[in-house]
This record gives C-alpha cells, sequence and structure tokens, in this order.
C-alpha cells in the first residue's frame, strides 16, 4: 500500500479505511463485501471500475479533476446534489492497494468535508479464484457547523455505502448497460429471466459470508415436477380455468 503525507487532512493517520489496519478510536468503521463472482475477465473489469470514480459518478456525484485512474496524494472535490443544495466534500487520494489480490484506493477527507475519516473502494480476489467487492467506510462526523447535524449524516451514511457497493456492482456486472436501483442490481446478477442459476445463487447465497452450498450451479440438469409448479408457472396455463 502507498501512502502520502497527511498535510492538509482534517484527521490523523493515514490508512484507517484499509482492511488490514488497526481500529481508530474515536471512529466507526463501516463495511459491504459482496461477492461478485470469479474469472479473470470478471477480475480486470473489476479493477478498472475501483481505478477511478467511477462509481461516485454512477450516483451522479461530479468529480473535479475527473481522473479516469486516480493519483496519489492528488486533491479532488466531489459534489452531490443540485442547485443551492449542492453539497461539496473535498477529498484527497491516500492510499493505493496495488497487491496481486487486492486493487482499489482509499481517500480521506480534508476541510469541509462533513466527515472526518477515510472511505475506500477495493476489489479482493481469495484462494478460490472468487472476485469480491469491499466498501469501507471509518469515519466520525466533522466538528463545527456539522456537528448539529450528525444524526441526519449518520443515517445517510449507511445508504450511501450500499448505494456505493450496488452501483459498482452494476458497473462490474453489467458494464455496457448500467441499470439504476435494486431491480438493476438483480438483473446485473440474476438476468431478465429465471433461469440462471448461477445469478440467483450468487443473489441469495454469495453476496456475504463463506461459501455456501449454492453458491455454484448444479453440474446436472433439474427436472422439475410439472404437476408439483403453481399453474401462473406452468407453460401451457394448465389449471389456470380451475384456479379462476
Amino acid at each position: 500500500m502507498r501512502t502520502p503525507r497527511p498535510d492538509g487532512l482534517n484527521y490523523g493517520r493515514v490508512g484507517i479505511a484499509h482492511p488490514d489496519a488497526a481500529p481508530a478510536p474515536g471512529f466507526r468503521s463501516r463495511t459491504q463485501r459482496i461477492r461478485l463472482g470469479e474469472g479473470r475477465a470478471l477480475w480486470e473489469r473489476a479493477i478498472r471500475v475501483v481505478s477511478g470514480w467511477a462509481i461516485k459518478k454512477e450516483l451522479h456525484f461530479t468529480i473535479d479533476p475527473d481522473d479516469d485512474v486516480v493519483e496519489l496524494g492528488r486533491d479532488y472535490d466531489t459534489r452531490f446534489g443540485a442547485g443551492r443544495l449542492r453539497l461539496l466534500e473535498p477529498v484527497r487520494v491516500v492510499w493505493i492497494a496495488d497487491e496481486p489480490d487486492r486493487r482499489g484506493f482509499g481517500y480521506g477527507t480534508r476541510a469541509r468535508h462533513p466527515l472526518t475519516g477515510e472511505e475506500c473502494f477495493l476489489v479482493e480476489r481469495d484462494a478460490h479464484g472468487g472476485v469480491w467487492l469491499v466498501v469501507r467506510t471509518v469515519s466520525r462526523v466533522s466538528r463545527g457547523r456539522w456537528l448539529p447535524l450528525w444524526p441526519g449524516i449518520r443515517i445517510a451514511q449507511p445508504y450511501f455505502q450500499r448505494a456505493y457497493a450496488r452501483a459498482a456492482a452494476r458497473l462490474i456486472l453489467d458494464p455496457d448497460a448500467a441499470l439504476p436501483g435494486v431491480r438493476g442490481l438483480r438483473r446485473g446478477l440474476v438476468g431478465d429471466g429465471s433461469g440462471s442459476v448461477d445469478g440467483i445463487a450468487r443473489l441469495g447465497y454469495g453476496m456475504g459470508g463463506p461459501h455456501g452450498p449454492f453458491d455454484e450451479p448444479p453440474t446436472e440438469p433439474v427436472e422439475l415436477d410439472r404437476a408439483a409448479l403453481p399453474w401462473e408457472l406452468r407453460e401451457d396455463g394448465e389449471g389456470e380455468d380451475a384456479n379462476r
């Protein structure tokens, strides 16, 4: 992990959001960790997404300067909202992960940011080749004018972290047609139809914790008993009249 000097940040120790960092006293930690799948193509696509600001831009943040690949030690002005409600969040890229099985970056807050601390966007690859997305935040509400607003900021923070995770999953799993909202995430994981067993397995079991029994599709075709299916799921509509 490469880090710059902390001058100009509104907190002390750099690297507090890194997954291997020791707990930071006085800061709250929150992590979203999602299994995306496996394979070299997925890994390389995931690296591209977490090398720049694509995740924030997917949520309609504006970034200045808008680098495709972030630069270590560079200051960025991120903004969210519209008109007079547009919120400035000044940050700096404070560390970059360029390990063989962990890629991404962490950014720290500067003066005038409503939060104090760090956040990171990472992808990791486990020993089985599984690709994981990690969004981690270690922060506290800034003092001064932000302190009276801490209840609202604390409520909004988990929402944005989950939104970052959904946005990253959309970009990585369906890069050519990113879809907004939870429905878009489901379509990216499962597909448009009901037959994507691998996608259903990942959606139900693979987005947290260790490998489960349904993380992989069955090796043999699954035969369904048509007579046991509800009439709505039968292709020929048999039984529909009987249920009216």
